[in-house]
């Protein structure tokens, strides 16, 4: 029997909207069997998220760097590096062209990616992908980098871009509760490879209702929306997600 049903491949525990309820929501995650990737991107929580992960079996850490903070790839990399051990993946990063339109900061977001790309390569482990406003790009910059083990996380680009990625580069795709809302993300499930698909709550963000904070306790949501557009049966997604999530992070099983 597997250690875990279902895995939450990211999520950002660390956020001061579970300061109230954390221990809570991921004991009851855990009681679900339910286990979660928490993702701090801020180089004032990764600290946090490590103490988190560090308190709880069933969670695990993944430390990146917002892209909008490229100025800071140094402090990241060193950080990264020093708790490389404690990582299951380095992430989220990656571009995002809906906050920064100007032309020479988008580069220098670019720069700092690729050097993360290069660092997860070197450490052998999964690289979590935010791509708001900027999917063709990123995906251009990983494969030019020749980057594998790619988790984009709740892509918002063309289900084209997303077919041929998850077909012929083999990068996985994280379907977020949103979907229940989202017709792109529902033509996103449909294009993925079903090889290549995970299931994300993005907590406290991205909830299956609007304007209501999410937590880890929705993933089930994902399964049964997947599972309908799919027409599959929810207890075959679920079993082709977990195998899915512990082939691209198997330290989970260990």
């Amino acid at each position: 029997m597997e250690k875990y049903r279902l895995i939450d491949v990211h999520c950002h525990l660390e956020d001061s909207l579970f300061d109230t309820d954390r221990e809570s929501v991921i004991r009851s995650a855990q009681e679900m069997g339910i286990a979660i990737i928490s993702s701090a991107i801020e180089t004032d929580t990764w600290e946090k998220g490590l103490e988190i992960a560090d308190g709880n079996s069933s969670v695990f850490f993944s430390a990146g760097l917002n892209p909008t903070k490229y100025s800071e790839i140094d402090t990241a990399k060193k950080w990264i590096l020093e708790h490389h051990d404690d990582l299951v993946a380095i992430g989220e990063t990656g571009l995002d062209h809906y906050l920064t339109r100007d032309h020479k900061e988008r580069n220098k977001q670019q720069a700092a990616f690729e050097e993360l790309i290069s660092i997860a390569s070197d450490m052998k482990v999964p690289i979590q992908i935010h791509s708001r406003s900027a999917g063709r790009a990123a995906l251009e910059v990983l494969e030019n980098a020749e980057a594998d083990r790619v988790h984009m996380h709740a892509f918002d680009g063309k289900a084209s871009l997303a077919r041929k990625a998850s077909h012929e580069l083999g990068y996985y795709f994280s379907i977020p509760t949103s979907v229940v809302r989202s017709p792109q993300k529902q033509k996103l499930v449909k294009a993925v490879n079903i090889e290549r698909i995970l299931i994300e709550t993005d907590s406290p963000v991205l909830s299956p209702e609007k304007g209501l904070r999410n937590t880890p306790l929705n993933l089930p949501i994902v399964v049964q929306e997947v599972a309908r557009i799919l027409r599959r049966s929810e207890e075959e997604l679920q079993e082709i997600v977990l195998e899915n999530s512990l082939r691209l992070y198997p330290r989970i099983s260990s």
